[in-house]
């Protein structure tokens, strides 16, 4: 099986980034934008950078730090800022930051950025849209209708989206607690193969994968599966690859929620090394999952997740 594409996820900040400034837009009413797809089928937005644009960022929650393509940094005249050693699935490599000095989404402003680069063609867009800007935030990624919702966190509350994922009634959306992990989400109620399972959720990585805890648990309960694994390898946005076995994963739950009969790639990722997590039950949700969904929001501020059950057909994209 040929190797498969898949973003950069769980990407690091250098530690010798500055910190973002929210910038005067910190509290920006929500703000509705149209998305399209990229390759990947992860969904982008329109992003300007340094007043110029748009250019489409692909969202990615697993990415603790924004990324602009080099076409777009030499476009935009960025100049160098550096260079430190950045975090992606794979491994960790040297990488050139450049100076973005305003970053807009929407309404949402950061300012005075040190950011990574990386070739469009790798990362399949002009960059990629992380932790950094939508910190304290909620957005709400809608699969269905193609738009993509960022707000302040306390607009959650005023639409009154918490409740107990537990008790919610039949294609109800369902709101799940979450915490920080090393500056990302993650999910409290989620299980894989009947047990709890540490769940961080991904929108950057097109397939979800599972370490090799995961993988054991489900071998252990259902023994026919190794008889169908397909054994392949991941590819990074950065060229970087890894190999992986490809199978269903039985038992996955997000917030009570049954997901079907998933395909899941079964890798020790160094990202998994990075969070300490190789010897317990992890699986990093990809967009192929989260697809599953009609809609899901993530507020950050108030660290909750909300799923709305797909009610109608699944959206069908071309290839």
């Amino acid at each position: 099986m040929a190797a498969l594409a898949v973003a950069v996820g769980g990407f690091r900040a250098p530690a010798q980034a500055s910190p973002p400034d929210p910038g005067p837009a910190g509290g920006a009413p929500r703000t509705f934008l149209e998305t399209a797809f990229d390759q990947a089928r992860r969904l982008a937005v329109p992003v300007f950078v340094n007043g110029r644009g748009p250019f489409d960022f692909v969202v990615d929650t697993g990415s603790n730090v924004s990324v602009v393509a080099t076409e777009v940094a030499e476009t935009c005249r960025l100049p160098e800022a550096g260079a430190a050693l950045v975090h992606g699935i794979l491994s960790a490599e040297p990488t050139t930051l450049v100076a973005v000095s305003r970053l807009r989404v929407g309404k949402v402003i950061s300012a005075g950025l040190r950011l990574p680069r990386a070739s469009a063609s790798r990362i399949g867009a002009d960059g990629i849209l992380g932790l950094d800007m939508l910190h304290s935030r909620r957005i709400v990624l809608d699969f269905q209708r193609q738009t993509f919702e960022i707000s302040p966190s306390d607009v959650g509350a005023q639409l009154g989206e918490a409740r107990n994922s537990r008790l919610a009634a039949p294609n109800q959306p369902v709101t799940v607690p979450a915490r920080f992990q090393d500056g990302q989400l993650v999910i409290i109620d989620a299980e894989a193969v009947g047990q709890p399972v540490t769940a961080f959720l991904d929108s950057g990585s097109q397939v979800t994968v599972a370490n090799g805890a995961v993988r054991a648990a489900a071998l252990a309960r259902r023994p026919e599966l190794a008889n169908h694994l397909i054994h392949s390898e991941l590819m990074s946005a950065t060229g970087q690859r890894a190999p992986a076995e490809f199978g269903v994963l039985p038992g996955l739950r997000l917030g009570g929620l049954p997901i079907e009969a998933p395909l899941v790639a079964f890798a020790n990722l160094h990202i998994f090394d990075l969070w300490d997590l190789q010897s317990r039950p992890t699986v990093l949700i990809g967009v192929d999952t989260l697809r599953r969904f009609d809609r899901v929001a993530f507020d950050f501020g108030r660290k909750l997740i909300t799923f709305w059950p797909l009610t109608g057909p699944a959206l069908r994209l071309p290839g």
